[in-house]
C-alpha cells in the first residue's frame, strides 16, 4: 500500500468578499460604495462651505478693525506728524542717493573728455552717464524687489495666521491711542516703532518655526 499510494490534488475554490459566484453582480458592495461616495461628497461640501464662511468672517473682521483703526489714526496729530516726518526723511534720502549716483556717473563719463572730437565726446559723455545711472538704478531696484519678495515669502511661511493679524491690530491700536504717552517716554517716530515691532515679531516667529522643525 505504501509503495503504490498516490497523492491526489483536489482543487478548492476560495471564497471572495462580496462575491458568491462568478455570476454575482456584487450589489451590496456597489450600494455601500455609492452611499460612501455620496456621504463623502456631502461632508466635503459642508467643510468647504464652513471654510468659506470662516474666511469671509475673518476678512470682514479684519476690514472693520483696520478701517476703524485707520480712521482713528487720521485723527491723531502725533501719528500724522510722524508719518509726514518719516516720508520726508525717506524722500530726502532718496534725493541724496540720486545726487550721489549722478555725481558718480558724471565722474565716469569724464572719460569722454579724452576724445578730441567735441561732438563725439559729448555723445559718449551722455551715453556713459545714462548707462551708468540706468544700471545703478535698475540694479538697486531689482535688489530691493528681491528683498521685498523674500520678506513676503517669510511672512507667508511663518506668520500668515490669525495670531499675526491680532498682533498687528493690537500694536497699531496701542501706538495710535497711546502715541502721545509713548512720545513723552521715548522720542521715537511712531511709524518707525510700528515697523520695528513687526520686524522683531517676524524674527521671533521665524526662529520659533526653525527651532520647531529642527527638534522634530
Amino acid at each position: 500500500a505504501r509503495t503504490h499510494q498516490k497523492i491526489v490534488e483536489i482543487p478548492v475554490e476560495k471564497p471572495v468578499l462580496y462575491e458568491k459566484c462568478e455570476a454575482c453582480d456584487r450589489t451590496d458592495y456597489q450600494n455601500a460604495k455609492a452611499k460612501y461616495e455620496t456621504q463623502k461628497e456631502r461632508l466635503a461640501g459642508q467643510y468647504k462651505a464652513k471654510t468659506v464662511m470662516f474666511q469671509t468672517t475673518l476678512f470682514l473682521l479684519a476690514w472693520y478693525s483696520m478701517t476703524t483703526t485707520l480712521f482713528q489714526a487720521l485723527k491723531s496729530d502725533v501719528l500724522l506728524s510722524d508719518c509726514k516726518s518719516i516720508f520726508h526723511d525717506a524722500s530726502s534720502f532718496l534725493q541724496t542717493c540720486i545726487g550721489w549716483t549722478i555725481d558718480a556717473g558724471q565722474s565716469v563719463a569724464q572719460i569722454s573728455t579724452k576724445i578730441p572730437n567735441a561732438f563725439i565726446a559729448g555723445i559718449i559723455y551722455w551715453l556713459l552717464l545714462i548707462l551708468f545711472v540706468g544700471i545703478y538704478v535698475a540694479g538697486t531696484g531689482i535688489l530691493a524687489i528681491l528683498r521685498e519678495i523674500k520678506i513676503i515669502e517669510l511672512y507667508k511661511k511663518n506668520c500668515w495666521d490669525v495670531i499675526t493679524l491680532l498682533m498687528i491690530l493690537t500694536s497699531a491700536v496701542v501706538i495710535i491711542y497711546f502715541g502721545e504717552s509713548i512720545k513723552k517716554v521715548m522720542p521715537i517716530n511712531l511709524l518707525f516703532l510700528l515697523l520695528f515691532i513687526q520686524g522683531i515679531y517676524l524674527g521671533i516667529r521665524c526662529y520659533l518655526n526653525t527651532l520647531y522643525w529642527t527638534n522634530r
